[in-house]
């Protein structure tokens, strides 16, 4: 080895410990303090990996927030979108893009980029409450359908059938976390939103849609995707998941909650984790 050889090397180790260090710190410093929330989720909000099964001796292990959005009943796609992050959210219209600091006025913005915000999702609190609520009322209109039609309607008990399905899937599986609003300040929306048990802010990013016609600007967005996604877990409280059921929707499956915690970076970490009796998953 020669002489720019050794010091290409050394360079690189010394690279690489700077950079772990700073890894570190980073965490640290996330950790230092009170955390920023804490909120306890279910497997509702919280998903195992697909090879959960074949990979629990594996040591990477990390957990896929599950959230979802409030879309508005006017949505065309509304009974589709109940249990997905896809859509528009209702409170993210042409004033809130302004206030995130997009602007609507150029002709090419239906192709606008993304941009890093704040957001705001609340644990079982009024958006979650809607959303049942409103599956609970089709299954109503569905009821009322299959009084007036004649008993082989099969297109009526069809959707009755589909309506009961999805206040199950509300009640049961689908995640109660909801992206309720988005900034620019953090510490703003924390003022706004003071329960850190129920109120998770995180860093994302939005993508605006705008289209230009006789009526003006038509400007709606969407959520691109959280800073943080997946949460990792500690090889050291791994056991906590031992015999956790990935399948969120099976009465008889083995459920479990994780309580974790999101720090000065807004960057989340697992505290505990536990597998709860069989039973309902709705609890």
């Amino acid at each position: 080895m020669n002489r720019v050889q050794r010091k290409l090397l050394v360079a690189g180790a010394v690279l690489i410990v700077v950079v772990n260090a700073l890894a570190l710190g980073g965490v640290a410093w996330n950790r230092s303090g009170a955390p920023d929330s804490t909120l306890t989720l279910t497997q509702r909000e919280l998903r195992l990996p697909y090879m959960w099964g074949m990979e629990r001796e594996r040591s990477g292990l990390s957990l896929t927030l599950q959230w979802r959005m409030p879309v508005s009943p006017d949505n065309r796609e509304y009974d589709l979108l109940q249990g997905s992050t896809d859509g528009t959210p209702a409170w993210l219209d042409a004033g809130k893009l302004r206030a995130l600091g997009f602007d609507l006025r150029a002709d090419d913005r239906g192709r606008a980029s993304s941009r890093e915000v704040v957001l705001v999702l609340e644990l079982a609190g009024p958006a979650y409450k809607a959303a049942l609520e409103r599956a609970a009322q089709r299954v109503e209109r569905a009821e009322k359908r299959a009084e007036r039609e004649l008993p082989d309607d099969k297109q009526g008990a069809q959707a009755l059938q589909a309506a009961r399905e999805n206040l199950q899937r509300e009640r049961d599986t689908f995640s109660r976390l909801f992206a309720i609003d988005a900034g620019l300040d953090a510490a703003a929306l924390r003022t706004r939103y003071p329960d850190r048990n129920r109120h998770l802010i995180v860093g994302g990013r939005i993508r605006p849609h705008v289209t230009h016609g006789d009526k003006g600007v038509v400007a709606s967005g969407w959520i691109e995707s959280l800073s943080v996604g997946s949460i990792s877990v500690p090889e050291s409280l791994r056991g906590g998941l031992d015999g956790a059921d990935r399948m969120t929707g099976r009465a008889d499956g083995q459920r479990f909650e994780a309580d974790i915690a999101w720090g000065r970076r807004l960057e989340p970490w697992v505290t505990a984790l536990r597998v709860l009796p069989a039973g309902p998953a709705g609890q």
